[in-house]
């Protein structure tokens, strides 16, 4: 079972369209379904490898790490992008759209000091953002926090709890959702980034792909999972993708 369901992973992220191009088919289209999309790295492919119901319950998988990119474009041979939920990647055009279009967005993730902080930068740099709530990582009861999620009515969500618990909340928040909300993006540590400023990678670290060794710098825990879970994942993928 556990080889089947990671195959379906590697499928989910070798099948998955355009990011850009998704998130202009979820706004033009009147659906009536919720989409998870989420992004994995060595560390988080780990996490997440064994979880038959997150990956079932989620609809898009991407690649937020140069490495796992490049990596996986070899092994499924095709090319996969890196595509990241920040303001390197994704998260700058999502936010932009939103802004522009003023959707209602619900940020759920980091501490709540870093996400007051997170939530006043977005404000100051995206005006016209219709942001409907907002709540820390830190909660016990998930069908509270679902409720009141549904109960601000958002168009879209962003939640970064860190793998497997924030793609586990989003499958739920799915579920709970039927198609209320467009669409459930998980992007890791990019509310604690925001925090401090929303251009969290100096210009020349992101042009020369080196975001993994300036976070090593910044988040001792980086270090560890460059030395263990990526190893681990660059084994493990391989012997994945030939089962």
């Amino acid at each position: 079972m556990r080889c089947l369901q990671v195959n379906k992973l590697l499928l989910k992220l070798k099948s998955a369209p355009e990011i850009n191009q998704r998130f202009d088919a979820c706004i033009q289209e009147d659906s009536k379904t919720t989409e998870v999309i989420t992004f994995i790295n060595p560390y988080s492919y780990l996490q997440l490898r064994d979880k038959e119901q997150i990956i079932d319950g989620v609809d898009a998988i991407y690649t937020d790490a140069i490495s796992s990119a490049k990596y996986l474009s070899r092994l499924l041979k095709r090319p996969i992008p890196r595509v990241s939920f920040d303001q390197s990647s994704f998260a700058k055009d999502f936010l932009q759209r939103a802004n522009e279009e003023q959707f209602a967005v619900y940020f759920l993730g980091a501490k709540e000091h870093e996400l007051d902080k997170a939530i006043g930068n977005f404000k100051t740099h995206y005006k016209n953002i219709n942001i409907v709530g907002y709540h820390d990582g830190y909660f016990s009861d998930d069908e509270q926090m679902i409720a009141q999620i549904l109960a601000a009515q958002p168009d879209f969500v962003v939640c970064g709890m860190g793998t497997p618990r924030q793609d586990e909340f989003a499958v739920k928040l799915k579920q709970r959702a039927k198609g209320g909300i467009k669409q459930i993006y998980t992007c890791g540590g990019f509310l604690h980034q925001s925090a401090e400023s929303l251009i969290y990678y100096p210009g020349w670290i992101d042009k020369l792909h080196l975001r993994w060794l300036y976070r090593v710098f910044e988040n001792s825990y980086v270090i560890k999972r460059l030395l263990t879970s990526y190893p681990r994942f660059f084994y493990l993928v391989r012997k994945d993708f030939k089962s």
